[in-house]
């Protein structure tokens, strides 16, 4: 029958008792007390096979006998043995407490009922019952533990010891071979077996971050007692310092994209820095709205990568977990970049007739408005809408609400034809965007063979200006009939020009008139007024002296 928790002990009810007497009343002379009788047992050594009894009385106890009788035996089977050389028992230093002073050599071991007849000084007497447990002694002897303060490097510990078993059927103690035994750890428990030698050894990896309390226990198959004064091993771990070392100080992502926040992190063991693998890396950002954070683990080498998607621009914290073996680093941080997403909307592009292009349109950057230093829209051209764009103006946004766009708008000299667009460059902090592809385009037009003859003129006769209007179409200069082209005179020492009347192309684009000269002076033919689809064009001016 196993036996895991000791009885109360034998001395304790002694010294239950001693207090009872103490401050219990003092029966009168007269009055008959029988004795008491508290608990029968085996003391703190049952492998010596002796029995111990513990009773009072009003009087001094002057004989004790206790009967035996075979474990699970009826009730009116005959004993098997008696003693009665009990003796007083001082070792213990209470009152009450005798003992046997010859070893009991039973044949079996086991729960024995008992029968104590009891006499004391008055000739008063009792006959009591009790229980006596006949059973082997456990003794643990030397149990070590190595280390007994494991490290980051030395994490598992080997408990050692051994076991030796007192019988009090043969009174010999010998080695408790092949028995099994209970290991107490803090937290699960474990089991292992002795070998030939009653040795036992079992190794386990500590995991508490404050200390584990080892202690034994001889589980053999038959009747066993094992006190729980033998002394546990604290097993107390040590914490090494951790560091972490940063891949970089800043990270540029866009809104909705994780931020990979990388590094190493090592450990202080053995007066050095060593990788740090295995352990858990906390990485965190918050503001007054929230936070997010990651938890990588780090590989053999101590790398480690976190990833979190911010909602804004704000710094990581980073540290080393705190664990059984570890110190928390001290924190790093990251300046993650969160670029916002931008937009350019409502953009448009107008080419007038002297080949100036107006772009304009709307920029779109969420909640608020870029500073000073990002907030530019870049006007482009391109002459295939694909490859080789130019900047050809830089304008600024005004302080529009930036949900619904905050307008910009440039004017620049351009090309007859062309593709355009609106390009915000963005910077750590916005998400670069763009317009549209738009496509403006004039047809060119061109004045030939200008020129105002006679020169010199005599006042008053006719001076005749002439020339050629042409198109660009199709890929070739071709005549443009049908064409209002204006004549303009400005007088020598003038800067002023002066409209002196129109003329009408002909078919082949030529085109002449007439003017009375009247003083010195430059004439020039120009198209001043194309249509929708064409810019303006002049020809050569040519200076007249009128004599």
């Amino acid at each position: 029958m196993k036996r895991h928790v000791r009885r109360p002990s034998l001395v304790l009810a002694c010294a239950s008792v001693a207090a009872g007497l103490l401050l219990g009343p003092v029966p009168a002379a007269h009055a008959a007390v029988a004795p008491v009788l508290y608990g029968v047992g085996s003391g703190a050594h049952p492998g010596d096979g002796l029995v111990s009894v513990s009773a009072s009385s009003d009087t001094a106890i002057t004989s004790i006998t206790a009967h035996l009788y075979a474990p699970g035996s009826a009730a009116d089977a005959p004993e098997i043995t008696r003693v009665s050389d009990f003796t007083r028992d001082s070792s213990t230093g209470f009152a009450n407490l005798w003992r046997t002073t010859t070893p009991l050599r039973l044949a079996d071991l086991g729960a024995y009922r008992v029968v104590v007849d009891l006499t004391d000084a008055d000739g008063d007497t009792t006959t009591a019952q009790d229980t006596y447990w006949y059973e082997l002694e456990a003794n643990l002897t030397d149990l070590r533990v190595t280390p007994q303060n494991p490290d980051y490097e030395h994490q598992d510990v080997t408990v050692v010891g051994g076991f030796t078993v007192t019988d009090p059927r043969t009174g010999k103690t010998t080695p408790a071979a092949n028995e099994r035994v209970d290991l107490e750890i803090s937290g699960p428990n474990a089991e292992t077996r002795t070998g030939a030698d009653g040795r036992f050894t079992y190794t386990y990896r500590v995991t508490d971050s404050s200390y584990d309390s080892v202690n034994a226990w001889l589980r053999p198959d038959e009747p066993w007692y094992q006190s729980r004064a033998n002394e546990s091993v604290e097993v107390r771990a040590v914490r090494s310092d951790t560091r972490v070392t940063l891949d970089t100080a800043e990270l540029d992502v866009k809104a909705g994209q994780a931020a990979k926040v990388s590094g190493t992190a090592e450990v202080y063991v053995g007066g050095v820095w060593k990788p740090l693998a295995g352990a858990t890396v906390d990485e965190t950002w918050s503001d007054e709205f929230g936070g997010v954070a990651s938890r990588p683990v780090t590989g053999a080498d101590g790398r480690f990568t976190g990833e979190l998607k911010m909602s804004r621009t704000g710094r990581v914290y980073v540290s080393v977990r705190s664990g059984t073996y570890l110190n928390t680093s001290p924190e790093r941080y990251v300046t993650v970049h969160v670029a916002r997403k931008t937009s350019i909307g409502g953009f448009t592009v107008s080419l007038n007739k002297y080949a100036e292009l107006t772009a304009g349109g709307y920029l779109h950057t969420g909640s608020s408005i870029p500073g000073d230093a990002d907030n530019h829209v870049r006007l482009q051209y391109s002459a295939d809408g694909k490859t080789g764009w130019t900047t050809m103006k830089t304008v600024t946004p005004g302080n529009g609400d930036p949900e619904t766009g905050s307008r910009f708008k440039g004017t620049f000299g351009a090309p007859a034809k062309g593709y355009y667009r609106a390009y915000f460059a963005g910077s750590a902090n916005w998400q670069a965007s763009y317009s549209t592809v738009l496509h403006a385009e004039r047809t060119k037009t061109r004045i030939t063979d200008a020129n105002a003859s006679p020169e010199p003129v005599t006042k008053g006769r006719t001076i005749t200006v002439k020339g050629t209007l042409q198109h660009y179409t199709s890929s070739a200069w071709k005549a443009y009939s049908g064409q209002k082209v204006k004549i303009l005179f400005r007088p020598k020492g003038s800067s002023t020009w002066y409209d002196e009347g129109d003329t009408t192309t002909r078919s082949n684009g030529s085109f002449s008139k007439g003017f009375t000269a009247r003083k010195d002076g430059t004439w020039v033919a120009v198209l001043l007024y194309p249509n929708s689809t064409h810019l303006v064009s002049s020809g050569r001016e040519d200076y007249v002296d009128v004599r």
